[in-house]
């Protein structure tokens, strides 16, 4: 997609004729059509009203800019500083604005819903290119955002990618969120009352004295989020995945997990080892539980909150975690082949090997080709599983054994890979 490139003296006159224009003293509106701005300072420039369809402002400076009502149709914001920026009433319909810092932005009214923008490229149409979600859906982009106190009354974020972002304090009223993807993110202190938030993945999300009086949570994934000092007395909850209470489970899990600890503790010669094999866990919040060597293999944990476990060398082949919370989760030397990890948090999760000690707690050597001691370690086993669109920023997979793996639309910022065997594995180009 050809874009245009304006030298520094035709954009300042462009946005002198904008300026005449916005007080009706002759001029023309700004059009930035397509045009490389990336990198631009517009600090406190009035980009009201202008036309920036499909533009190019990846790392641009745009704090305390005014962009009211301004189309920004699928521009790319990527990392842009828009701090303070009033966005309200704007079209942003496709923009990328992954990792954009949006501190104190006003976003009330805008329109974030995905858009797709149809370009000619030498009589032949192609498509500026969006995020897919593992099922296929455009998301919109803003995974990473900071948007601490913005202001996004009444904005339209529908199927919106906002893993990882910073929403504290955000105000959120009458917002459609409808279908997005809130992983990780932080809406402590928000005002989403009368939001819309039907279909929302809030796995891991820090929602701490948020004010959802009038919210809709239908069918909304709500049992890993951190709901403490949150009122959802008059709040929509129909069909919303909410916590399982241990009660109603089929085992007496506290029971196994004492018996388990035991086991752990005296190497095998006293207590039992947890064996939960096929168990449905799904929704169920196990924070900080120790189940590091239990027999887990097919557990269904859909949705639950693992967040700070130990599942290190546990068996997990063929386990459901779609939608998981594993937020620093360990599990290294686990067996986790076949499982599904589809759009799990396993931010800042450890998978590195896990020294094997003997019943000493002594760790356990071998010797190499030169006669010298090698302590013994066993490689975490992702072989053959899921990983599409699940979070991994901040990850620890060195070593790990990934053949095959499926790593499509996985946020993969910060995560460490080093040395981890990645054969045959499905990664985006």
């Amino acid at each position: 997609m050809a874009l245009k490139k304006l030298p520094p003296t035709e954009i300042s006159r462009i946005l002198l004729e904008h300026k005449s224009w916005l007080k009706s003293s002759g001029g023309s509106p700004a059009d930035f059509t397509l045009t490389d701005l990336a990198g631009y300072n517009f600090t406190k420039v009035s980009l009201q009203k202008a036309k920036l369809v499909g533009a190019a402002m990846c790392g641009s400076i745009l704090i305390g800019a005014n962009l009211r009502e301004s189309d920004l149709f699928s521009a790319d914001l990527c990392d842009a500083n828009l701090s303070d920026a009033d966005l309200s009433g704007c079209d942003l319909r496709g923009t990328y604005l992954r990792g954009a810092i949006l501190e104190g932005a006003n976003l009330e009214d805008a329109n974030l819903r995905d858009g797709t923008l149809l370009v000619f490229e030498d009589e032949h149409p192609e498509f500026q290119e969006h995020v897919h979600e593992s099922s296929g859906r455009d998301l919109a982009d803003m995974t990473g955002a900071r948007l601490n106190g913005a202001r996004l009354a009444r904005a339209t974020l529908i199927q919106t990618d906002l893993t990882g972002a910073s929403m504290n304090g955000a105000i959120l009223s009458n917002a459609d969120l409808r279908d997005s993807k809130l992983t990780d993110v932080d809406l402590s202190g928000a005002n989403l009352s009368n939001a819309n938030l039907e279909n929302v993945d809030l796995c891991g999300v820090n929602m701490t004295g948020a004010n959802v009086k009038g919210a809709n949570f239908k069918n909304a994934d709500m049992a890993s989020a951190n709901l403490d000092g949150v009122d959802l007395t008059m709040a929509n909850l129909e069909g919303a995945n909410t916590v399982r209470e241990m009660r109603h489970l089929d085992v007496d899990i506290r029971v196994v997990l004492q018996q388990h600890a035991l086991w752990i503790s005296s190497f095998a010669t006293e207590g039992a080892r947890a064996e939960l094999d096929g168990a449905d866990f799904s929704f169920v919040d196990f924070r900080s539980f120790n189940f590091s060597g239990a027999k887990l293999r097919g557990v269904n944990f859909t949705g639950a909150n693992l967040a700070g476990m130990d599942i290190s060398m546990a068996d997990l082949e063929g386990a459901n975690l779609g939608r998981a919370n594993l937020m620093s989760v360990i599990m290294c030397g686990s067996n986790l082949s076949e499982a599904d990890l589809s759009n799990a948090n396993l931010r800042n999760a450890i998978a590195t090997p896990k020294e094997i000690l003997d019943r000493d707690g002594r760790p356990k050597t071998i010797m190499d080709a030169n006669g010298d001691p090698v302590h013994q370690s066993w490689p975490t086993k992702f072989v053959n599983a899921n990983f599409a669109g699940a979070n991994l920023k901040g990850a620890k997979l060195n070593n790990a054994n990934l053949k095959g793996a499926n790593l499509l639309y996985a946020k993969t910022e910060e995560c460490t890979l080093t040395d981890a065997d990645l054969t045959d594995a499905v990664v985006e180009e």
